[in-house]
């Protein structure tokens, strides 16, 4: 299992994975609060080299995927003025958004019932003039109800499958990529 950019969990024991896991919270907390941290950097110079030459570009991140998607299209458009970023953060924090036009690319996706993950944060900061941002579109899927809880937020690209009250078949993955296609059409 990979948890980028934070590190491999790949047949650690349990207690080598909380610490892992606690060291992922303490740098996911850092990467929120800096506007450009050493991994958004990172993560946008490997885009920058691999994608020079395309127009437009879709990141995808889930959970603190989905604060380093955002902020390193939001860095490729300040530092190298590309324009052709859209960004879909699946089942994350909330975080402070400045009011911005690069929010309009942004789509914030999560569940029907919330997940924990995604209550935590804002993304307006009581009293401030430059974090009064939203993204531009928000987005709540009728995901696998089984899935509740922390089962919930690791289940968004799942292909455990399901039927809704329809008998109609669901996989939450397939859902999931059907809709960013759906908001994103023909590319």
């Amino acid at each position: 299992m990979m948890i980028f950019p934070y590190g491999m969990a790949n047949g650690i024991s349990a207690s080598a994975f909380i610490r892992l896991l606690a060291r992922q919270l303490t740098q996911v907390g850092y990467d929120v609060v800096r506007e450009h941290s050493q991994r958004v950097v990172n993560a946008g110079q490997i885009l920058r080299e691999h994608a020079a030459d395309a127009d437009q570009l879709i990141l995808i991140g889930h959970s603190a995927g989905g604060v380093i998607a955002y902020k390193v299209g939001l860095y490729l458009e300040e530092k190298y003025d590309f324009r052709g970023v859209q960004v879909f953060a699946v089942g994350c924090p909330k975080f402070y958004l400045k009011d911005i036009p690069y929010n309009d690319r942004f789509t914030y996706i999560t569940g029907q019932n919330p997940d924990r993950i995604t209550r935590i944060g804002s993304w307006r900061k009581p009293g401030s003039r430059v974090y009064r941002g939203r993204p531009g579109r928000e987005v709540q899927l009728d995901f696998n109800p089984d899935h509740q809880g922390w089962r919930f937020h690791a289940s968004y690209f799942l292909k455990s499958a399901w039927t809704d009250s329809n008998e109609a078949f669901h996989t939450n993955s397939v859902d999931l990529v059907s809709k960013i296609h759906e908001l994103y059409p023909g590319n």
